[in-house]
Order: structure tokens, then sequence, then C-alpha cells
């Protein structure tokens, strides 16, 4: 584990040595939103989580600790899909440690509508997670689909006596997770279907100094984006039907031309959430801008730089 950090640590050293603002991904209009760590963003694009952490809460089942990567490619300026996976470690409240790999997610998303005049952004999306890949020790055996609804709005158009609230951004999310195959599997009397919902609140130093007032910010404080992330999961039917764990996620995100970086606190919100603080972290690579030639061609054709 510290030769895998310290490679990801020489990575991002070196691209800060080759590096300029974020310009490619998470555009429209004059605004950037960089990628979120609580719920997931409305653009399709060639990017990468080159590693993902989340040390959640402890709650009446134990503590669940996750590292990951997502791979997502465009095949159109629009269409995206992604492959995730994670390695957990499980500390249950009765029984033995466990830790393997999770089951593997992959994710479709379409932006249906973009408006850069107004800095908004409209996407759905469908995810699929089979089950029973990883190891029945940590997987889960029943197969996951969500459709799912993604929006980003920037605060922009304001009137310009809300200047200092321009910089502001929300993105946000409804998904459905629908168990496929609980009967078949066994697990009828454990999984149900869910309504995940959240929003991210975020303030961009960078719109700030660029499009409202220069306010002399230096490297590394120019770069910063202040977040506040809420997240909801609610159980539809039974079991546990209209029980909801949230949390509120606030942290800091710092992007560069090539990567980002992020960190945020994991709050639980009721008793069912948990009764400590987690913690969540993120390394993220824009993989079109590194090699622009490489990720730009699809077997469809060249999707040329992400939409903006």
């Amino acid at each position: 584990m510290k030769k895998f950090l310290a490679v990801i640590c020489a990575a991002i050293l070196t691209f800060a040595l080759y590096s300029g603002l974020a310009h490619a991904h998470g555009v429209i209009g004059q605004r950037f939103i960089p990628s979120t760590l609580a719920i997931e963003d409305p653009f399709p694009s060639d990017e990468m989580d080159l590693l993902t952490f989340n040390r959640g809460s402890k709650d009446k089942e134990g503590r669940e600790t996750s590292f990951g990567f997502e791979f997502s490619k465009r095949l159109t300026p629009d269409f995206a899909i992604a492959i995730g996976w994670k390695y957990l470690l499980v500390d249950p409240t009765e029984g033995s440690k466990a830790s393997g790999a999770a089951n593997p997610e992959f994710n479709f998303k379409y932006a249906l509508l973009r408006s850069p005049e107004h800095e908004g952004i409209l996407s759905v999306g469908f995810s699929i997670e089979p089950g029973g890949v990883g190891p029945k020790r940590v997987a889960e055996k029943v197969t996951t689909l969500g459709p799912a609804l993604y929006f980003g709005k920037g605060l922009g158009d304001l009137p310009d006596s809300l200047d200092y609230l321009k910089p502001l951004a929300i993105t946000g999310v409804v998904e459905v997770g629908i168990p496929a195959n609980r009967k078949l599997a066994g697990d009828e009397g454990r999984n149900s279907t869910t309504i995940g919902y959240g929003f991210a609140i975020m303030y961009s130093i960078p719109y700030l100094q660029s499009s409202i007032k220069d306010i002399g910010l230096g490297a590394p404080f120019d770069r910063m984006f202040p977040v506040a992330e809420f997240n909801f999961e609610t159980n539809i039917n039974n079991p546990d039907r209209g029980r909801t764990r949230g949390f509120f996620n606030p942290g800091l995100l710092w992007a560069e031309k090539y990567f980002q970086l992020g960190l945020e606190a994991q709050v639980p919100l009721n008793n069912r959430s948990g009764k400590d603080v987690g913690v969540r972290g993120l390394i993220h690579v824009f993989l079109d801008d590194i090699w622009p030639n490489i990720f730009t061609w699809t077997p469809f054709g060249t999707v040329g730089a992400t939409q903006r």
C-alpha cells in the first residue's frame, strides 16, 4: 500500500509541473464545475477517478472502508460509458473482519440539455451492478439497476447586485436502486428498492477572480472550490420501508488542468446513518487533456474537445 501511494503522489507532482487551470471538463458557458465526492456529476466526459477513498461512519452493522477507481469514456460529445471498481474492508459489529473486491459497476450517461448562457446542464443515466461477481464475504449477490437524473446550474446569471453570489453552483442527482433478482439470489428479506438523492453547493474561487473581482489570491488558493454536499437514501419497500440514511459532506476541491483533488468529512444526519464522522478522498484526472490524441478518438469518429 505504501508503494502504491508513493506512485500516486509522484504522478500528482508530475502533473503539477505542467498544469494550468482546468478548462475542458465540467464546463458549461463560462463555468467550470468540478467533480464532487458524494454525488455523481452531470457531465459525460473522458476522465478517471485514479483513486477514491471512503472511510464510512460506524453504524449498527459496523464500518466499511473502500478504495476504488472509475474510468469514463465518451462515445459521442453527449454520451459516455464508465466502469468502476472498489476494494472493500468490512469491519462488522458481529463477526470477523473481511476484505475483497466489490462487484464492478457500469454507468451510462447522456446529456439531454445544455444551456451555456444560463450555465446549466441536465443529463440522464443508467447504472448496472452485476451481483455475485465479487467474493461472497464482501460483495452483494443481488444485481442492482439504477436509472438516474443529474443536473448542474451555475448562478452566473444572477443580477449584478448579487455579484458575490455568482460564483456559486449547484449540482444534484435523483436515482433509483432496483434489486433485479432478490428472489433468485435468496436475499429478498435483506435488499429493497431505494431512492437516492442529493445535491452539492460549491463556491468557485477561479470564477470569482476571473469574472467578478480579482481579490489577489495566488496559488494554491486561486484554484479552490469550497463545497458542501448532502446525500440521502430512502428504502421504499420492505425491509426497512421508509427509513432514510443521510450525510452532510463539507470539504474542499482543488483543480488544475490535468487533475483534481478532493477531501470531505462525512457527517451522519441521523442515528441510522452512523454515530461518528467518516472521511472521503478523491484523486481525479482529465484524460483527454493529458492524452488528447487518444481520448478524443472513438470507433464512431473523433468526438473533439469535451463540450463546453
